[in-house]
């Protein structure tokens, strides 16, 4: 399959701060990629790099096979690019309908405007406001008709900056639906800029986590749940703890009050690690295990959150069980549930 987006050594300063460095990607052309990260990390930047409004200092970026932006060789600005755009905050053009925001995005020449335009706000679930002003719908149905005008372009690649940021939850859900059917259904490739892991999980053929202005790890979303490569993407995976614990001799093992507990992962070479794990990894075992004593109980969706005290710890081991523990008890933890990184930082917790 073809790239329809390629970036190699791709570099961007801004006021005297690399803001991105070494950025590598590629994404098939039909392929859905999330690019996620905290806010600085650089995301917005590098969207801005791909849609022609911001000029790369090192590296080359290609669109279609083609360079669109190669240091101090070829520019290509944002309208020829071929791209759809679609903000946070809409950008509909107030004083048009639904219906003229859309047909006016088609191309030149397109026969049956109106009926194409209609057609695309059919796919996105909001035809039937096709004649009313962007001030009259609601914050869904903007971002709705949004979509369909960015695909009215039919754009080689799709461009999307937090476009469910300022949604609510349950409006969040319905248009992760709709957006990846709409994306799929007109044979394009997108990009979508994010903070909200639910995004990564219910949209991404692909994601890359930027840190500090570098892809830290990229992969199918399984990648990153099953391994990831770092703190804040255990974190941003939804792996609970990040103690500090030390680490067993030969760097094979984290100790964990009264237990070494095996590690998966390559040899850590730091006297401690960051441990982090999956909510099942924490368990009450009748042998082995560590002694631990429950500091808090609280109900969470169903199951009871258990915060266990472990000698040596000042953070509680926080686990999940179906019945509230009596008192204290031994715990195991599940080596295959388990990520630990090594911690250069000096001192515990």
């Amino acid at each position: 399959m073809s790239a329809c987006l390629r970036m190699t050594g791709v570099a961007r300063r801004l006021g005297g701060r690399d803001v991105l460095r070494g950025i590598d990607l590629a994404l098939d052309d039909t392929g859905f990629l999330v690019l996620a990260g905290e806010s600085g990390s650089g995301k917005t930047t590098l969207l801005r790099l791909i849609a022609g409004l911001d000029r790369v200092d090192q590296g080359r970026i290609e669109l279609n096979g083609a360079a669109v932006d190669e240091a101090g060789r070829t520019f290509i600005p944002a309208e020829r690019r071929r791209l759809g755009m679609v903000f946070q905050d809409f950008a509909l053009w107030p004083h048009l309908t639904c219906l003229e925001n859309v047909a006016l995005a088609l191309p030149a020449g397109t026969p049956r405007r109106n009926e194409a335009a209609l057609d695309l706000l059919d796919h996105l679930n909001v035809a039937a406001v096709s004649a009313r002003r962007p001030s009259e719908l609601s914050g869904g149905q903007q971002q709705r008709v949004g979509i369909a005008r960015a695909l009215a372009a039919r754009p080689k690649l799709l461009l999307l900056d937090e476009p469910l940021s300022a949604l609510d939850l349950e409006t969040r859900e319905r248009l992760r639906e709709t957006l990846r059917a709409a994306v799929h259904a007109a044979g394009v490739a997108a990009v979508l800029v994010t903070h909200d892991p639910e995004d990564c999980w219910k949209l991404a053929d692909r994601v890359a986590v930027l840190e500090s202005g570098v892809i830290r790890q990229q992969g199918t979303p399984r990648d990153l749940w099953t391994a990831p490569s770092s703190p804040y993407i255990a974190r941003f995976t939804g792996a609970l703890g990040g103690i500090s614990v030390p680490v067993a001799a030969g760097g094979r093992g984290i100790v964990l009050g009264d237990e070494i507990v095996p590690w998966r992962g390559g040899p850590l070479s730091t006297p401690r690690a960051r441990l982090f794990w999956r909510d099942g990894a924490v368990t009450q075992v009748t042998q082995g295990g560590m002694e631990a004593e429950p500091m808090s109980v609280s109900f969470a969706a169903g199951r009871y959150c258990v915060r266990w005290r472990v000698a040596g710890q000042l953070r509680p081991v926080i686990g999940y069980s179906d019945t509230p523990p009596a008192g204290p008890a031994r715990i195991g933890l599940d080596p295959q549930q388990i990520f630990a990184f090594e911690d250069t930082k000096e001192g515990h917790s």
